[in-house]
């Protein structure tokens, strides 16, 4: 049982990486990235099955409220990384470039800006990731 535990917080712990990981390396241009949204239902899934486990060991007093708190915030960041992955996806389907109606076919015109509509969404997910993880550490 105990190999079983440390093999789940070991993933667990993977899944925060590839949240915190996927955020640092979109730092210039955030957005969420699929990495986050597998990140996050790693998260989810393995603080579910570490939480059973930890039921099933006797002799162990489990925190509740700590429990809660953190299923709440793994919750939100997984919602927070499904609409930014939702919204990048769209954006990604509609980036087709519309033909210029003006004539213009030079190179010199200056590029257009890359925008992601799943920045804001980028952000939360990280911050509830960073909120998640000093609940476990300091609760």
């Amino acid at each position: 049982m105990e190999i079983l535990r440390d093999l789940l917080v070991f993933i667990h712990l993977l899944g925060m990486a590839i949240i915190i990981g996927s955020y640092f390396a979109n730092l210039r241009a955030p957005r969420v990235v699929s990495g986050m949204l597998h990140g996050a239902y790693l998260q989810l899934v393995t603080g579910l099955l570490l939480v059973t486990v930890l039921e099933f060991t006797e002799g162990v007093e489990i925190n509740h409220m700590k429990i809660g708190i953190k299923l709440v915030l793994a919750i939100l960041v997984a919602v927070f990384a499904f609409i930014g992955a939702r919204k990048e996806k769209a954006a990604r389907a509609g980036a087709g470039a519309p033909a210029r109606t003006d004539g213009y076919a030079g190179d010199t015109a200056p590029p257009a800006p890359v925008v992601h509509p799943s920045a804001a969404m980028a952000h939360l997910t990280f911050g509830a990731a960073v909120i998640a993880t000093a609940v476990a550490v300091f609760v």
